[in-house]
This record gives structure tokens, sequence and C-alpha cells, in this order.
């Protein structure tokens, strides 16, 4: 293969050492590898996804691969069932690693290949096979909300115990603001807020869900 023709580099006037055009073009394509790398990795969820405002569906699949890290968690599966076709490779991306720890309770120990998992969520805007969750069940255990301010829609639209969806025990105590405005007039309403705004879940409601441990 004929060598490209090499060039000198120079800046205001000072001579660096000689570099060939092949050195400069494969050092230009890693780096443009590297930008899409993180690009993809660090997606914008509603630029992806939409609002959360809008409809879910419900999705069942069963566990391919699993890629706990971060700054999303991925879970690539196979579709099952629900409002999608069967036997399409998907992909479930989600949270940073502290938050689904931290807030909702989710753990890496918890997934295994091969696992069934159900899902409401969000698929992608632009018809790629990824799906967002709203709240997660993982074979025969509950289905697990993963997202507070959704849980705090629901409350108030009334229509949370007909989903079946267990919310996280971080949702006591929580900022009700992204959930909007409306959200927050009608947590007060019901008597869901304390005196900063904060949600303050009844009892009853706290017992339901297994919240007060």
């Amino acid at each position: 293969m004929r060598q490209l023709p090499a060039m000198h580099v120079a800046l205001s006037g000072i001579r660096f050492k000689r570099i060939s055009m092949k050195t400069l073009t494969r050092t230009f394509a890693i780096l443009m590898v590297l930008a899409g790398g993180i690009a993809l990795a660090h997606h914008s969820v509603p630029g992806e996804f939409g609002p959360s405002s809008r409809a879910t569906i419900y999705v069942e699949g069963k566990v391919v691969k699993i890629m706990w890290r971060d700054p999303h968690v991925f879970i690539n599966f196979e579709t099952t069932g629900g409002e999608v076709e069967p036997q399409q490779n998907w992909r479930l991306t989600t949270h940073p690693i502290h938050i689904l720890r931290d807030t909702y309770d989710f753990h890496k120990e918890q997934f295994s290949v091969g696992d069934t998992i159900r899902m409401h969520g969000w698929t992608h805007l632009r018809g790629q096979p990824m799906f967002h969750p709203r709240a997660l069940q993982i074979n025969d255990g509950p289905m697990r909300s993963l997202l507070r301010f959704a849980d705090a829609r629901d409350i108030v639209a009334g229509t949370f115990d007909a989903k079946g969806i267990f919310p996280t025990k971080t949702l006591d105590g929580s900022n009700p603001g992204r959930a909007g405005q409306e959200t927050v007039d009608g947590l007060r309403k019901l008597g869901y807020l304390d005196e900063n705004d904060m949600i303050k879940l009844p009892d009853e409601f706290k017992q339901k869900y297994g919240l007060d441990d």
C-alpha cells in the first residue's frame, strides 16, 4: 500500500515533529468512536423516551444480558409478551446505580440471566428497541415503582391502586415538584403534604404497601 505523504504540524510558528497522515486519520477515528460512545451512554431520558406524562405500555420479557454500570444500568431482554411482538431483542435503560440502589432498592444481585421481567414504561420516541421502565417486576415478585413522581401523579389521579404498583419507601418524605404543580396541589388537597410541601403519606397507605417497616 502506498505510504501517504507526511506533514508537519505547526502552531504559532513553532515547528513540531513530522506526523504521518495515517497516524492523524487513525487518531481522529478513535476520538470519534470514544465521543460517540459517551454520547450514547449518557443520553437524555426525556429526549429518548419523551415526558413522563406520556402514556405507558406493558411489556414482558426474559433477561439476556445485564450491564450494571454508570451512567445508566442496561438490561438486554427478549420480549415474550405484553403490548409488543414476542421474540424481539430489546434493551431496558434505567437509572444510575446509586439511584436504583438508594432510591428504589434495586440491586444487581436481584437480577439473573433468564429471569422473567414484567414492566410498565415508555418506548423509544424514534422506534428503537429500547424501553424505559415506570415500574418493574422480577419473576414472581411485586411490581415495584421506578419513578416516584409518577407515583405521586397516580395517587392524585386515583389510578395508583388499579395499576398494582408498589411504591418505593423513599416516596414518603420526597419532593413532589417534578410531578408538576397540578399534582402538588392535588396532594395538598388530599392531605399528603407536610408543612414543607414534602410528601407525607398517611399511615393506612404505608401499612397497605408495607412502607411502615
